[in-house]
């Protein structure tokens, strides 16, 4: 845009035209500002990331990160499972939060990759191998709801699967906590069905308000059954979304 002479009317239009342009880039501007920090922090939904299994599958690596809601600080967890016991190899839980200043674009795999590394030893003793990550058969796709009844077909030996999660909520005042267990079928096209069940529905977990399936994943050896499960918790008042799994072998 050319410059009007000084003083005439052209250049008093020109001059408010561009105070108006300047005015507009400073509110887009803070408008983009804000919602990069608002990106930054609301990290209530954790994002999943499947670490592998052991060749064998007796093991099993998972993890997951994001920004904290309440603290605004980024986070990860990592989990070693014994996939035969269903319970967690000594000293494989790994958690870390970490205190950096928040930036717009501040991408929380940052702690996942600094956790990692922390985990990276007894991940090498339990044989993991990242690249061996199973089969999913199921996964949930959002769709506003969150079923607890699960069927659908295996494709690939035809096998039919009837999954369906118990939970069991309780509230007392302000305090709530719940539990699940998982029941399932198998039917296979010879018409031979076998019943198994996952999880353990007596132990109780503070602030959990529902938990739902998100992936139903097959070891390497095709007989160990990984529930990855979402559970929605209440922390500050705010809903937020972590992960867990339960892990079965069929005989």
């Amino acid at each position: 845009m050319s410059r009007p002479a000084l003083r005439s009317p052209a250049y008093s239009a020109w001059r408010q035209c561009m105070q108006q342009l300047k005015s507009m880039r400073i509110v887009i501007a803070l408008a983009l500002l804000m919602l990069a920090g608002g990106l930054a922090v609301a990290g209530d939904v954790a994002t999943l990331v499947n670490l592998g299994f052991s060749a064998d599958s007796n093991y099993y690596m998972f993890g997951y990160y994001g920004m904290d809601a309440a603290t605004a600080k980024p986070y990860a967890e990592i989990y070693i499972v014994d996939t035969r016991s269903n319970s967690f190899v000594p000293n494989g839980v790994f958690r870390g939060s970490y205190a950096v200043a928040p930036q717009p674009g501040l991408n929380p795999a940052g702690a996942f990759y600094r956790l990692f590394a922390e985990a990276l030893p007894t991940a090498r003793r339990y044989n993991i191998d990242h690249l061996i990550q199973g089969r999913i058969i199921y996964l949930f796709m959002d769709t506003g709801e969150r079923p607890d009844t699960i069927s659908f077909r295996d494709f690939r030996d035809n096998s039919q699967w009837d999954v369906n999660l118990r939970e069991t909520i309780e509230q007392r005042g302000d305090a709530v906590s719940s539990s699940f267990g998982i029941n399932f079928s198998l039917t296979r096209t010879d018409g031979r069905v076998s019943t198994f069940n996952a999880g353990n529905p007596q132990f109780r977990r503070a602030n959990v308000v529902d938990y739902a399936i998100q992936q139903i994943v097959l070891g390497p050896d095709n007989r160990t059954v990984v529930f990855i499960v979402d559970r929605a918790e209440r922390v500050a008042n705010q809903p937020v979304w972590r992960y867990m799994v339960e892990t079965i072998r069929q005989p």
